[in-house]
């Protein structure tokens, strides 16, 4: 694994279609959820980078259940996993979450997560299999 900079990946990080978003309660349950960008009703970011160690991304609704949301209250470590197909690598983006308001980039999130980054990790993988978007 290699230390990198947040602002050095800042338009490859908000070019990306998804991520992996980890969180876990105080008693360690964990959860792992699938954030990636809307679709429906025009183009709206995945995330923005904010400076050297702070990163926003919108929180939709999704299942309800609000396992990410209720994570983050108790316990605001969070990971974030992209999956780099072109580089055969992995980034990691680990982080305290707050969680904030609506945000005008994202007019249809309900909230915003900010992540006061404290580590970006890249990793090598070796096989992982090619991945092409469809546009």
């Amino acid at each position: 694994m290699t230390e990198c900079s947040l602002i050095s990946l800042q338009p490859w990080l908000e070019a990306q279609p998804f991520f992996l978003l980890g969180s876990a309660s105080n008693a360690g349950d964990c959860d792992s959820s699938y954030r990636g960008r809307q679709t429906e009703g025009g183009f709206e970011p995945l995330l923005r980078v904010e400076g050297a160690r702070r990163l926003v991304f919108p929180d939709y609704p999704g299942n309800n259940l609000f396992n990410t949301i209720g994570n983050l209250l108790e316990h605001p470590q969070l990971a974030l996993l992209f999956v780099d197909f072109v580089q055969q690598s992995t980034v990691l983006v680990q982080g305290l979450a707050q969680l904030e308001g609506p945000n005008p980039a994202w007019p249809r999130a309900p909230r915003t997560i900010a992540v006061a980054v404290a580590r970006v990790l890249r990793a090598p993988v070796q096989g992982l299999p090619r991945l092409e978007l469809a546009g």
